[in-house]
């Protein structure tokens, strides 16, 4: 069971780094991706550990392959705590629950970020970093909405 376990992490973590780093955007202080999504539904398929460890390696891993080098140490840590949010608000209650602490995953994803931006660019720089973020987790919020349930049913067919 073990085996399964670490296959899965690895498996859900190397989607949200293919998602993040080739299903992308350009902007001006990075890029829009699809990733969020895989993190969120990762979340709310297999919890809080889950959510947590694919977003922090999948997504450092993707900024690492793009060049964002700069920005790996702020992922790890912002994209972890919402895959974090994500299973444990959501995992295994209701539909409901679910959007909603992908909603609460997206303001600290763009909290995080906007912090990010200040630190590493400017001040200045913060709007057009809110914006690109408020359309990626938006859409990571769907994405996770529809791919959550089909990756837990996927799951349990490995039991």
């Amino acid at each position: 069971m073990r085996e399964r376990r670490l296959i899965l992490f690895a498996m859900v973590s190397s989607l949200v780094t293919v998602a993040t780093a080739f299903l992308k955007l350009p902007t001006p202080t990075g890029y829009i991706h699809l990733g969020d999504g895989v993190i969120y539904a990762a979340a709310l398929a297999y919890g809080a550990s889950f959510g947590a460890v694919s977003g922090a390696l999948g997504s450092t891993l993707a900024d690492v392959i793009g060049g964002y080098v700069i920005w790996a140490p702020w992922t790890f840590a912002i994209k972890g705590v919402a895959g974090w949010i994500v299973g444990r608000m959501g995992h295994g209650k209701t539909r409901s629950a679910g959007i909603l602490s992908m909603m609460i995953a997206g303001m600290w994803t763009i909290a995080g970020y906007a912090v990010g931006t200040a630190v590493l660019y400017s001040p200045s720089a913060v709007p057009a970093e809110i914006l690109g973020n408020v359309v990626q987790v938006g859409s990571g919020l769907v994405i996770g909405a529809v791919l959550g349930p089909v990756l837990k049913s996927i799951s349990e067919g490995w039991r």
